[in-house]
């Protein structure tokens, strides 16, 4: 294998064969049976997450929490905190009266999960030899005893086995075709910087690999759809569930191996722009044999599929079903979540208290001023009576002095000694396949208006990160949002779950519309002179930066001390929403 090959473009074309649909290249044989352990996790890990843009008015954020501690502290239950200090321009007149708790609540979109299970090849392909559980197996026992006539299987359990199934082997094969990608862009960057035998070779091998990979996953699809076709032979009359949801399983893999294939197709496209490699020629080829199949195969089976032909209703209603069919799938692992709102008993308890001290006052107040005027005969108190003028005076201050006492200890109660109340109270259910519902645990929100004197120190020091020049004047420094969330989790009840569950996925998205309304637009003319003095317009944008700081903690005697971590990131946004996120370090 010499580098001439690069430029002589002779690259030998991967064996074909007549077996496969298509004529889909093949990789090397007996490859694709070869058992591939899933690699080891740290179970005591920390929290992981990511923040995007999911669309110009909303921010993505996803938090994995570990659900299983490290063996010796088994019996523990796991506590984690997620803290956001989110600072924002004066200009969007954001503040406790315009952008109140509810408001912000209402804004928060939670969706609560559980982490798919990692599954081995072994497993999702049903390999006798594989350990731990397979739902192909699972899934095939059903079958063989339904058309013997007996069942030792729920039809409730091989309806969840299907679709963990589908979850398993979407992040299966959409993380290797991920790291995959990776590979294949860090080879050809690193062919085409040194141009040596050694990394032709690196390019080759990733390649290789990935055609690999890409029959594995449709073998897997090969048995899945022979369990289809069984299950469709027992099915006569068409009225099973277990066959009507293999199907769904079926086309909902099916758009989700394409999204790889494109995927894949899109890294080679964008490296071939740059320097034509033709050791990239056979995974190509691959990649249209396979995307010719899945033509094929979904027109066979009615599956949805669009092309830039296609009028608007197709892609609508394609577009649809995905998500109908994402949504129906992946309800396996949703958590069920019963939320208490609380921040109305905390104005309530906190109105109230503050109506009984001021109410104490004001009686108080006027039982005094009797005693006072009934104690001295010749006073001029008494001698204008009860109802004068001066009693009257003196009764309407105290009344006066009372409405603001409560108005003052409403909002003392409310920030101080009700601030251990939490604003939303929220349990979180978990039901196996059985049907067994159990609490898996709770998660806690507080959310408040924090003065830029009162931020923690570490808090301060991190904002500085985000206008190191110091250009910022200290009347932009306004108040910040505050949001906390407790979780608390139970992983012993997950312990006899039948696949082993990493970790509770929490996405969150934050609608930031509240935001936008008194900013400018985001483009506006301006006049300036060019490099040879002549006047031209030109088109400026106006953007602004919306500052977050996140702080992610492990609390209690599961991990000993608190350990904790710290992220910043900026939004940049103007008028029409989100532009982009930018991470600071510092």
């Amino acid at each position: 294998m010499g580098f001439s090959k690069l430029k002589a473009g002779n690259n030998p074309r991967a064996d074909e064969s007549p077996t496969q649909p298509d004529n889909i290249p093949s990789a090397s044989p007996g490859h694709a049976g070869k058992k591939r352990r899933s690699r080891p996790e740290d179970h005591g890990a920390f929290i992981k997450s990511s923040i995007a843009v999911h669309d110009r008015s909303q921010l993505e954020t996803v938090f994995d929490y570990p659900l299983l501690p490290r063996k010796h502290f088994a019996r523990q239950n796991l506590r984690y905190q997620v803290e956001a200090y989110i600072f924002f321009p004066r200009q969007m007149g954001i503040n406790p009266g315009t952008y109140p708790k509810e408001r912000f609540y209402g804004d928060l979109r939670p969706l609560i999960r559980l982490r798919e299970p990692r599954l081995t090849f072994g497993q999702l392909i049903g390999d006798e030899a594989s350990e731990g559980r397979s739902p192909v197996k699972i899934i095939a026992k059903y079958l063989q005893e339904t058309g013997e006539d007996r069942r030792s299987i729920p039809e409730r359990e091989v309806l969840a086995e299907a679709r963990i199934f589908a979850c398993a082997l979407a992040g299966y094969y959409l993380r290797r075709v991920e790291r995959r990608s990776k590979k294949i862009r860090k080879a050809v960057k690193r062919l085409l910087r040194e141009r040596t035998d050694p990394c032709l070779g690196e390019v080759e091998l990733a390649c290789l690999d990935t055609a690999q990979f890409l029959d594995r996953i449709h073998a897997i699809m090969r048995t899945w759809r022979r369990l289809m076709e069984h299950a469709g032979q027992i099915d006569r009359d068409g009225q099973d569930h277990v066959h009507r949801e293999l199907k769904v399983v079926d086309e909902y893999c099916t758009y989700r191996i394409r999204d790889g294939l494109t995927k894949l197709s899109k890294t080679l496209g964008t490296l071939q722009k740059k320097e034509k490699i033709p050791q990239l020629d056979g995974l190509e080829r691959k990649l249209a044999a396979y995307a010719r199949f899945d033509h094929w195969y979904s027109i066979r089976k009615s599956y949805g599929w669009i092309t830039r032909a296609s009028d608007d209703l197709t892609v609508e209603r394609y577009v649809f079903r995905r998500g109908v069919l994402k949504r129906r799938v992946w309800q396996v692992l949703y958590l069920d979540v019963r939320t208490r709102p609380l921040f109305t008993f905390q104005q309530q308890l906190g109105a109230m208290v503050a109506a009984g001290v001021a109410a104490f006052w004001a009686v108080s107040t006027e039982i005094l001023i009797r005693i006072k005027a009934s104690a001295q005969p010749n006073s001029p108190l008494n001698s204008l009576g009860s109802g004068t003028t001066v009693i009257v005076v003196a009764l309407i201050l105290a009344y006066v002095l009372k409405d603001r006492i409560k108005e003052l200890g409403r909002s003392y109660f409310r920030s101080s000694l009700l601030r251990s109340i939490p604003d939303n109270s929220e349990r979180i259910l978990y039901t196996n396949s059985a049907g067994e519902r159990w609490v898996l645990g709770s998660i806690s929100e507080f959310t408040r208006f924090v003065h830029p004197d009162r931020l923690p120190s570490e808090i301060r020091g991190l904002r500085g990160n985000f206008d190191p020049e110091g250009l910022m004047s200290e009347e932009d420094a306004g108040e910040a949002i505050h949001y906390r969330k407790l979780i608390d989790l139970n992983a012993n009840i997950l312990r006899s779950h039948t696949y082993p569950l990493r970790a509770v996925h929490d996405i969150l998205r934050l609608n930031i519309e509240a935001f936008l309304g008194k900013l400018d637009d985001p483009l506006h003319g301006t006049e300036m002179l060019d490099t040879e003095g002549r006047l031209v317009e030109l088109k400026m944008p106006k953007v602004y930066h919306l500052d977050l700081i996140l702080k992610y903690s492990q609390i209690g005697r599961v991990t000993g001390p608190e350990r904790s971590t710290f992220e910043s990131i900026r939004l940049v946004i103007n008028k029409k929403g989100l532009f982009r996120i930018e991470r600071i370090e510092g």
